[in-house]
């Protein structure tokens, strides 16, 4: 399944590290949460993939982090996987982009991660499908980490969410009806599935004790570790 994040944000590729700031409540906290989790059980030469990797922000904070780490890049878009080459062509062979949907078969891992990217997975099915997919492709103590939005199952707990993520881009200032645009232009194409949906998917697929290691109002990251046997 291609994506194109032209046409989804109607936004240019490069502009996307920018403009992202302004649309995800605790984008910096939820990258640092990732990088302090994969910290718990990379091996020092341990290979990364990055599904749905777009301009390669996370697969730089990962470079950075664990210098010796190779890292796989998964993205569709031609246009964010050119961002990302630029981004990224400092860690020589470290970094592969790979021009591959996370629906293709996956390569065996230490760590698997996502960032704003697996919500584009509207069917139930598929996401378990992933999960289970990911989980048998990864290396015992692996993780799986997932940065994205999660919305709850009552209505009235998912209108203050998206109460509190108007407020928080107004203070970037996006207007109350330029937010439920967004808002509406967005759900044509995403899922936010609840934090106890997606938690009881990982431990179908695998997962013996899945976790949200931090969430900042519909914003968490969340995953789990494939434990030696």
């Amino acid at each position: 399944m291609a994506h194109s994040v032209e046409e989804h944000l109607g936004m240019r590729a490069s502009e996307y590290d920018r403009v992202i700031r302004t649309f995800i409540p605790g984008y910096e906290a939820m990258q640092a949460t990732q990088l302090q989790w994969l910290a718990t059980t990379m091996p020092e030469t341990g290979v990364v993939v990055d599904l749905g990797g777009g301009t390669g922000a996370l697969a730089q904070a990962i470079a950075e982090r664990f210098p010796r780490v190779h890292i796989q890049v998964w993205d569709t878009d031609p246009q964010m996987l050119a961002v990302a080459e630029q981004r990224l062509r400092r860690y020589g062979d470290r970094v592969a982009l790979v021009q591959r949907s996370f629906y293709e078969p996956l390569p065996e891992a230490h760590a698997y991660v996502a960032s704003l990217a697996l919500h584009h997975i509207r069917e139930e099915e598929q996401k378990r499908r992933l999960y289970a997919q990911i989980f048998r492709s990864l290396h015992a103590s692996g993780i799986f980490l997932n940065g994205d939005c999660v919305m709850n199952s009552s209505p009235l707990a998912e209108a203050e969410y998206f109460r509190t993520w108007e407020a928080f881009m107004g203070s970037a200032g996006i207007s109350p009806e330029e937010a439920k645009r967004h808002f509406a232009a967005w759900a044509k194409e995403d899922r936010y599935f609840s934090i106890t949906a997606e938690l009881t998917m990982l431990a179908e697929a695998g997962f013996p004790f899945p976790d949200c290691f931090w969430k900042q109002g519909p914003i968490a990251v969340y995953g789990g570790y494939k434990l030696p046997n």
